[in-house]
């Protein structure tokens, strides 16, 4: 004798236990539905901001600074660098390694620094950013043999192997810590070294 068929009431009940949620799932939903909020309402705090914001910030002659090695926490704050902070910088030009691109624009902060300190008090960021102007089409010759450009040690031409000298290091007619410019754009000659003094 076949079965009776389950009723009507029967199935309604299963069917409720197979959908209803269990109450784990019910405490947990309101939390995760007000995750995103709590979250928006609090944001993680930002590892890059001070260097994020530094580098914002950044004039010309910071942008020196930072192509000639120095890290971003260590770039002088202030509208002014005081010979106290020129001889800092330049001590920590001393003790730091640098890349063969770091090289030039090394060579120029040099310059500025010993400008700032020779000066005898501070010079005005405005002032130094004028300065680095002055650098902006000449080129020095790097330990690699690569002539570079002052400001950003991008090379330029390969003229040969460096070789000590009994005045310095050079290769072929060029000298280490000497300029140099293009004057048609092909031929290079030595260039003389800007005069701070007239800016």
């Amino acid at each position: 004798m076949p079965s009776e068929p389950p009723s009507h009431r029967m199935w309604t009940r299963v069917a409720s236990r197979s959908v209803s949620p269990p109450l784990r799932l019910l405490v947990l939903l309101p939390l995760l539905a007000s995750c995103p909020v709590a979250c928006a309402s609090h944001p993680p705090p930002e590892a890059l901001a001070a260097t994020r914001d530094t580098l914002a910030g950044l004039d010309e002659f910071g942008a020196l600074l930072l192509g000639a090695g120095l890290p971003v926490e260590a770039i002088p704050q202030g509208r002014s660098v005081s010979p106290v902070q020129a001889e800092r910088l330049r001590r920590y030009f001393a003790i730091l390694p640098y890349l063969p691109q770091h090289y030039a624009p090394r060579v120029v902060a040099d310059e500025l620094l010993r400008y700032v300190q020779q000066h005898g008090q501070g010079l005005s960021r405005w002032d130094l950013s004028r300065m680095v102007q002055e650098y902006r089409s000449l080129f020095l010759l790097r330990q690699d043999g690569y002539l570079a450009a002052a400001l950003t040690g991008e090379p330029a031409q390969c003229v040969g192997p460096v070789e000590v000298r009994d005045d310095g290091a050079g290769a072929g007619a060029f000298e280490m810590g000497e300029f140099y410019t293009r004057a048609d754009g092909e031929s290079w000659r030595r260039a003389g070294r800007p005069n701070l003094d007239k800016l």
